[in-house]
């Protein structure tokens, strides 16, 4: 037996101190006797051994050593050498990517690494643990944990985030955190690499256990639905990874309505395109592929209608510093003719001077210079708090002139002596930006802000139409968004509240788990969806493998501290206690 702690069995003299108290402690006993002849024999044989004497029949003396004893051995931490891990330090990276959730000998493959995890754990003596995951970013969970129901507790804890691998960057962090000798990494994941690890080992030990079990998966690789005239129409990509032929239901649904189902056999090692014509209006679609295949996650895919970077078009003559403002941000602008605008169905509108009759209910950026009479301007340009106008400081850039307000009732996020240059509102129900002034009447160009005005508009006007975009599991990304105190919550599609972020604050993190999902900003409600890596559409598995690997030093076990024991020695002293003080209530102790 070891004991972590060996420093408190210091303790033991405070258990002598204990007993010397008792040496010293007056003590009567009750005699009945009717002579005092007896006296004289009686002191003779008290005296004879007087230190005996105190110690005898002193109940609470034997329970108030006992629960010092027990303390004592409680705060040593008792513990035992194992057969298991004689390292001292136990690294762990676990792949968190969606390919881990196909099924593995028994249950899943996260469910067998987890076991894995925990029985080194158990047998890891005295070993530091560290805890990786291999997302996109690898993240520390437990950094030199020496506590065994720590570590367990947060193996049980983990959990998939659907995101791609990165266990390269894993491994490199691990080796630079491990120091000295006796150290070991290893990796749980599906199909890790040995020609990429190998380079990154160094003469550090790592074990990389592997799935090597091969399942037969159908993956459905690519969904899409685009408008073409006046009908929506959608394709897909099934393919068959396996090798015998498969069956395979094919449905395209919207929120409960299954829209589109075919029934289609698929050779080994092929894929099928499937067209999916005349689907329905709705905000966005659901393709699965109804097969049982174990692994799942890539047997569905969402698909929503808005594009996620809309066109711009600039209508008539519009200023060149905008146009090329646009195109250096790599964003698609067309030019339009009067002629072509009623046919334009989505995009952003970019109009300079008089707004034409007949342009469509779209998200538009106006530049208003030939409204009205002009103004002067001869105050400081001044800037309310908006997503607009963040990191361009607006309030250095001279303005000239200032033309009359493009719509009383728009919000005025920008202005010079009570005269609005920059407004924000909704045109026919859709969002629009008014820019007050004429471009030439400005030194705006010139600033390092007016790209990142056009990006922010873009942003804003192309997010306010309902749909934020496309995004990878936990993907971050800053949102310009006109929200309410700048709230914004995540709904699943049933309705469930996932996350809340203040984007005043912090950066919108989208949910790891694919599928579509709802952004609600108070006043209106937008979609996004979170795709599934490609390199995610595929269950691949490999054999385990060692690195590095050395014989074991004989005599060399490592040693396990035993929780439960020291625990229990503590309870016993407290209970010792409790019974102590009884004792000396009821006087029992004399």
């Amino acid at each position: 037996m070891h004991f972590a702690n060996p420093a408190y069995f210091a303790l033991a003299g405070l258990i002598g101190f204990v007993i010397l108290l008792y040496f010293f402690r007056k003590q009567y006993k009750s005699v009945i006797n009717p002579s005092n002849l007896l006296w004289a024999e009686a002191m003779n044989e008290w005296q004879a051994s007087p230190w005996l004497k105190k110690l005898q029949n002193s109940l609470l003396l034997w329970l108030q050593v006992a629960a010092l004893a027990l303390l004592m051995f409680a705060l040593g931490k008792p513990g035992w050498q194992s057969g298991g891990l004689a390292g001292q330090h136990l690294f762990l990276i676990f792949d968190p990517s969606s390919s881990m959730s196909a099924p593995a000998e028994e249950g899943t493959r996260v469910d067998g690494a987890k076991e894995k995890m925990l029985e080194l754990v158990e047998n890891g003596g005295s070993s530091e643990v560290t805890l990786i995951t291999a997302g996109q970013r690898p993240e520390v969970i437990l950094n030199r944990e020496t506590g065994t129901k720590a570590a367990r507790d947060a193996i049980r804890s983990l959990s998939l985030t659907y995101e791609h691998e990165n266990l390269i960057e894993a491994v490199k962090l691990a080796v630079s955190l491990s120091s000295g000798k006796g150290n070991e990494i290893h990796i749980f994941s599906d199909a890790a690499p040995k020609d990429e690890i190998e380079p990154l080992a160094g003469n550090q030990f790592i074990q990389v256990h592997n799935s090597g079990t091969k399942i037969e998966n159908l993956s459905l690789l690519s969904f899409g639905a685009a408008r073409k005239g006046d009908e929506i129409n959608a394709a897909a990509v099934i393919e068959n990874q396996g090798g015998k032929e498969r069956e395979v239901l094919f449905r395209v649904k919207g929120d409960k309505e299954a829209y589109f189902e075919k029934s289609l056999k698929i050779s080994p090692n092929s894929q099928e395109i499937i067209d999916i014509p005349g689907l329905p209006e709705n905000p966005y679609y659901l393709a699965e592929a109804v097969v049982k295949d174990g692994y799942q996650a890539d047997n569905e895919a969402a698909a929503v209608l808005t594009p996620p970077n809309p066109p711009i078009y600039a209508i008539g003559e519009v200023n060149p510093f905008l146009l090329k403002g646009f195109r250096s941000l790599g964003m698609e602008s067309i030019q339009a003719d009067k002629n072509s605008i009623a046919s334009i169905r989505e995009g952003v509108l970019l109009v300079e001077g008089k707004e034409p009759g007949n342009l469509p209910d779209l998200p538009i950026l106006l530049i208003n210079k030939e409204k009205g009479q002009r103004w002067e301007l001869k105050e400081k340009v001044t800037a309310v708090d908006s997503p607009l106008l963040q990191f361009t400081e607006f309030g250095k850039t001279f303005v000239k002139y200032a033309a009359e307000p493009y719509n009383s009732s728009f919000q005025t996020i920008a202005e010079s002596g009570g005269r609005p240059l920059i407004q924000t509102g909704y045109r026919k129900g859709q969002p629009a930006v008014a820019v007050n002034f004429a471009i030439e009447d400005s030194d705006w160009p010139l600033h390092p802000g007016f790209p990142i005005f056009l990006y922010n508009s873009y942003q804003w006007l192309s997010q306010q139409s309902r749909f934020l975009g496309y995004f990878q599991p936990g993907e971050e990304k800053w949102l310009a968004l006109d929200s309410p105190e700048g709230k914004l919550a995540i709904f699943g599609r049933s309705g469930k509240n996932l996350a809340e972020y203040d984007l005043s604050k912090e950066n919108f993190k989208a949910p790891f788990k694919p599928g579509v999902y709802q952004a609600s900003t108070g006043s209106q409600i937008h979609y996004f969806s979170v795709l599934l890596d490609d390199r995610e559409k595929a269950a691949p598995s490999s054999d385990s493998f060692t690195l590095n690997k050395k014989p074991r030093e004989q005599g060399k076990n490592g040693v396990r501290e035993n929780e439960a024991a020291w625990l229990a020695l503590a309870m016993l002293a407290f209970f010792a206690l409790l019974i102590e003080w009884e004792v000396y209530r009821r006087g029992l102790g004399r």
